[in-house]
């Protein structure tokens, strides 16, 4: 079963049902974006949706997978393919939630790797001295500063920004 395929089916006994998107959304307790992601193609319905979905719609759970109405008795065949298009979109769920995890802990690996290089450029690229312009201490002169344009701090923001990114990325695809 294709995303764009039953986005076109659920769209189209939506409209049949002359309900809105957000009505539609309302029934599954999910938002008009979700619905409006399925209906473009953009990904499918949560595997626990499908049911109340097919519910509100008015339809059963094997001509929603199937994509199309039918007018007799469903078939054993039907029904195993129903189960193996409802399996697949389940993998296909857990497959999009690893990845989004993965990527989540590469930019947290990004970050760390950032802001250790960065406290290493900023210890490794400053300097202090002190000057005596006498040989009493008080009139010494003690000055500091950085070779180069080096800008640790900045680099220290960037890795905080993607470690910030990396466990945002891991929480949203938890869900």
């Amino acid at each position: 079963m294709e995303a764009k395929e039953l986005g076109a089916f659920i769209a189209q006994i939506r409209k049949e049902k002359q309900m809105t998107q957000a009505q539609l959304a309302a029934c599954l307790k999910v938002t008009d974006k979700a619905v409006s992601r399925w209906e473009r193609g953009m990904g499918f319905p949560d595997i626990q949706t499908l049911e109340p979905l097919a519910v509100a719609l008015g339809i059963t759970l094997t001509e929603l997978m199937k994509c199309q109405k039918m007018q007799q008795e469903v078939s054993v065949q039907d029904t195993d393919a129903v189960i193996e298009a409802g399996i697949n979109i389940a993998k296909y769920q857990q497959k999009m939630q690893r990845k989004k995890m993965m990527q989540g802990f590469g930019l947290i690996v990004a970050g760390a790797f950032v802001i250790f290089n960065a406290v290493y450029l900023h210890a490794s690229v400053t300097f202090s001295a002190i000057l005596p312009n006498s040989a009493d201490g008080p009139t010494a002169v003690f000055y500091a500063g950085k070779l180069g344009d080096v800008k640790p701090y900045i680099w220290g923001m960037v890795g905080v920004a993607a470690i910030a990114g990396g466990i945002i990325r891991i929480i949203r695809g938890r869900r």
